[in-house]
């Protein structure tokens, strides 16, 4: 059966949108008219009434006018490039977990207008990190005086395993009563504003693969060693699911059945191990190895065999994923640059290993965490879900 074709109204908004997206796209750069239709196939006459909706309902500015120098300016004057407007749309970054709520709003080009992080209470309920979000997030609309209709959406880059198709947190052990949470739906009854949801190690895959400056061949799984561990692979400025469309738990890879007993009930996963190495930090909520930095600058071998152990284990599962899903590159997010430098560095020396299905190894990078990267992954989500 022939699908039925697009309404001309549906094409025209189709059309206006991806307009739209390419000229945000150009960042501060901007982009003309004539290359729009050079890249689109558009007819010449359909750009110039996008262009003219779009600035008249200030979604975009003319960047520059000018007439071109010597014997160009015979010609007229150049094409006219167009960024968007700054002020046009906002989005609200958002990341929790069980130490932390960090926070951030964003104006159309990406620029940060706000920032903030609020520590959480020991043995908080998932029933009361609602309540800060809203709150936090109704503080900051009056705060900056914003127009609620000016915001294209919150992005909440929930801890644990979150279900995208459902909107839900299905499982974080670390904040009492997170689980299957419809986070999505009840913040949206309570804000008035759409929210997305993914996982928070997820959103800092996706910024750092943006904008961490890595030469990752646009394939990149990235680890992120808190309290626990998980991970995210970032493909093609596409991130990762499974067939369920949930986000993947890395961190409950098993390495060896007869490990540690892990918190999600069965034993041998690579995070039991890796908390193994480092018990205190659950109970005080410290992030794995936090502490380590002076140790490890003094080449304390204490703190050395705890990285070179921790590396190992990762590196097992580091195979795994290799086999399924071959990443160009792994980056280490930890708790500080000492402690993913010198993990990253044992890594580096036991992956070069021989293997019969890779020749060469993969590329290793490796970074503190950075809160106000998560909050950007976040609000980035909302812009790509804005432009699908």
């Amino acid at each position: 059966m022939q699908a039925n074709p697009m309404r001309a109204s549906d094409l025209r908004v189709h059309n206006q949108k991806m307009v739209l997206s390419i000229i945000h796209a150009s960042q501060r750069i901007g982009t003309s008219q004539s290359e729009i239709v050079q890249s689109t196939g558009l007819k010449a006459p359909t750009i110039f009434r996008i262009f003219t909706a779009l600035e008249e309902e200030g979604l975009i500015e003319a960047l520059s006018s000018e007439l071109e120098e010597g014997a160009a300016a015979k010609k007229g004057r150049r094409p006219v490039n167009y960024i968007v407007s700054k002020d046009a749309y906002l989005s609200i970054g958002l990341e929790f977990w069980t130490a932390y709520l960090s926070i951030g709003v964003f104006n159309f080009i990406g620029d940060r207008i706000y920032s903030g992080m609020h520590p959480l209470p020991g043995g908080v309920h998932a029933d009361e990190v609602l309540d800060l979000i809203v709150l936090q997030v109704q503080e900051i609309l009056g705060q900056l005086s914003i127009d609620r209709k000016r915001v294209l959406g919150l992005g909440v880059a929930a801890p644990g395993q979150v279900d995208l198709r459902n909107k839900r947190v299905a499982y974080y052990p670390r904040i009492v009563g997170m689980k299957d949470v419809a986070l999505v739906e009840r913040l949206e009854e309570r804000l008035g504003m759409p929210v997305l949801i993914h996982n928070n190690c997820s959103a800092l895959a996706f910024s750092e693969y943006r904008y961490g400056g890595y030469s990752h061949h646009n394939s990149m799984f990235t680890f992120l060693l808190r309290t626990g561990v998980n991970g995210a692979f970032v493909h093609d400025d596409v991130i990762y699911t499974n067939s369920k469309e949930m986000t993947i738990e890395t961190g409950h890879i098993p390495i060896n059945f007869d490990g540690p007993r892990c918190s999600c009930g069965t034993r041998g996963c690579l995070q039991a191990f890796l908390q193994d190495l480092d018990p205190n930090s659950v109970d005080l909520r410290l992030a794995l190895f936090e502490g380590l930095d002076a140790k490890l600058k003094e080449k304390d071998p204490f703190a050395l065999r705890t990285i070179e152990r921790a590396a190992g284990y990762l590196v097992i599962a580091m195979r795994i994923i290799k086999r399924l899903l071959a990443p160009q590159s792994f980056l280490f997010v930890c708790c500080s640059s000492v402690v993913a430098d010198a993990l990253a560095t044992e890594v580096k020396r036991l992956i070069v290993e021989p293997d019969a299905f890779e020749n060469n190894p993969p590329l290793i990078f490796a970074t503190a965490y950075d809160p106000l990267l998560a909050q950007k992954g976040a609000s980035d989500l909302v812009l790509k879900e804005f432009f699908a």
